[in-house]
Order: structure tokens, then sequence, then C-alpha cells
């Protein structure tokens, strides 16, 4: 069956400022991994933006904070942002280097942040009706490693070493279940009746009830089989600005294992494997490893350095010899 529809793609080109969309038009949500430079995007997009998860706020993806924050002004709109501590005070700071005088006139526009901070996860708001003050909102534990989570997907991160913590991220659009439209046409259903039907079918607890159906009792299994479907979902992995440690590399085959699409950086050619160790980025193969290890269908690479100029093919080819879906 069809993958649900999920459009996903990286914000620049390889060599620019890291970062990716994913639109979700069916559930109106809009989301952006990193904000470096977002000025491509167009600003209706950048207006309907309403999640935004950060792996580290280096200028190269967090810069673009300004950008989203003019498209946002003139509309009531909550935002959620996610990422990794110290990154409240680093949004409160944006949000106070602007005056703020006549807010009374502008409609509400609230950034709300969840951030990871040893082990906890702490909650902030930013309401441009306060001048954007930063107010605690609360503190929990972290008992998974789920950073967000609705009913039809959630957001899973990991805690990587960049020289300082990052977050890695992925996606998961979850499994649903669906009506064969056809078949259930052929049932004395009418509205509420198919809702109830579907929430039956839905439960994996009713295996062995019945469910009565125009007077007459029918198994959960059979009504299962018959007249629904699962729609499988979506894995959508997000790896930038980490070195090649056994640690990390641990850490991301757990998070991204079995993606459909792994988007993860490529800084640098294979021979200069040192000068990647120095400033905490992956090589061609060191890529190419992590997502053959991992096991996921599709690689897309991103954030190559500039010292190649625009021999783009040339780092193609050599993730191309030990991993082949590559782009």
């Amino acid at each position: 069956m069809a993958k649900p529809r999920v459009k996903h793609y990286l914000i620049n080109e390889k060599f620019e400022d890291p970062g990716i969309v994913i639109e979700i038009d069916s559930l109106g949500d809009y989301i952006l991994f990193d904000i470096g430079n977002i000025k491509r995007l167009d600003r209706h997009l950048l207006k309907k933006i309403n999640k935004v998860f950060i792996t580290h706020t280096h200028m190269d993806h967090f810069i673009g904070f300004d950008t989203l924050l003019r498209n946002k002004m003139g509309k009531e709109q909550v935002v959620d942002i996610f990422g990794i501590s110290p990154l409240a005070d680093n949004v409160y700071c944006k949000l106070q280097g602007y005056t703020w005088n006549l807010v009374e006139y502008e409609p509400r526009l609230v950034f709300r942040l969840k951030q990871y901070n040893e082990g906890l996860f702490e909650t902030f708001q930013y309401d441009i009706k306060r001048k954007f003050a930063k107010d605690f909102v609360k503190e929990e534990k972290v008992s998974s490693d789920v950073i967000y989570e609705n009913q039809f997907y959630r957001i899973r991160f990991a805690v990587l070493d960049h020289k300082i913590p990052v977050m890695g991220y992925s996606f998961e659009y979850k499994d649903r279940l669906l009506l064969k439209k056809d078949k259930i046409n052929e049932l004395p259903l009418k509205g509420k009746q198919i809702g109830d039907f579907k929430s039956f079918l839905e439960d994996k607890s009713n295996k062995g009830k019945n469910f009565e159906i125009g007077g007459k009792l029918f198994d959960w299994e059979y009504l299962r089989k018959e007249y629904a479907y699962i729609q499988k979902g979506i894995k959508i992995s997000y790896i930038t600005d980490v070195v090649f440690s056994k640690e990390n590399v641990s850490k991301i085959i757990n998070l991204v294992k079995g993606s459909d699409v792994l988007y993860c950086e490529s800084v640098f050619l294979s021979k200069d494997k040192e000068q990647a160790s120095k400033v905490y980025h992956l090589t061609t193969d060191q890529t190419a490893y992590i997502a053959k290890k991992a096991g996921v269908k599709k690689l897309i690479v991103f954030h190559f350095s500039r010292r190649y100029g625009n021999k783009k093919e040339k780092i193609l080819e050599e993730i191309k010899e030990l991993f082949p879906e590559v782009e």
C-alpha cells in the first residue's frame, strides 16, 4: 500500500547550510530540522512552519531564526521549538535583540520551547504579549528517547558529540489502520458506527472478541482481514555535525536503523580523515559505513566542505562505492 503523504527535502544545496523540511499537508504540520540560512524557502511555507527541531546553535544551524521570526509576525500562532540546552537561552537572546514596545497591536505569537538538559526536559514559553519574556513552564525527567509525539508520528532523539552535545533526530510516521472503502460500503454501518468499527479494529486487545453488524457477531481477526489494511509509516532521520567515534556511531545506528531515508552529513573526502576528526565531522566512507550498518534504504548527503569547490560528484562517487543508494 502507498506510504503516507509526507514531503521532505533539503533546504539548501549540498555545500550550503544544513537543514531539511518535512511537510505533512493532511495534518497541517510543517517542520524544520535546523534553521541556518532559510531564505530560499517560500515565505508562505515559512508562515506555516509550526515545529522546529534544532541540533545545536552553531551559526550555520541557527542564524535563520531571525528570518523565521520575521515571517511569523502578524499571525496568531504557536510555534514549537525543540533542542538541547542552552537553546532556551539562545532563543531568548535572539528575541531580546529587538524592541517590543508596540506589541499590544500584534496578533498573539508564542514560541513554546522544549529542551533536553542532562536527563531533564525543560519547557519554556515566549509570548509576544509579554515582550517574549522567558517564562518557565515545567520540567520533567526524561523517560525515553521520544521528544515529541502525537497520534500520527513521533520524533526520537540521541545526544551526540560535536565537541559540544548536539541532537540527532528521527521522524517516525506511525503505521495506520485504514478501512477498505469499497468493502465498508457493503456493510449496514453509518456515521458514528463506522468510527466505532474502526476503533474496534485498531485496538489489538480486541483480538478474540466479536463486533455486532446487522444483528450478527463477527470475529475481530476476520473483520480486520476483510475490511481493513495497514498503511506502513515512513522513517526519516537527520544527522549532522558529529565526530566518528565508537559511542557516536552506536547511538546513531540505534536511532536511524531501518530508516526509509537518512539525511546525513558527509563533510570530507575519505583522504581527509585527520581534518574531519579535528573539527568533529564525518568523511564519505564514515557516512556510508553508518548507513550500511543501520540498514537504511536511501541516503541523502549534504554539508559538503567548501574546500572541494564544486566537486559534488567526487564526494558522491566515493560514497556510491560503499553505499549505492545515495544522492
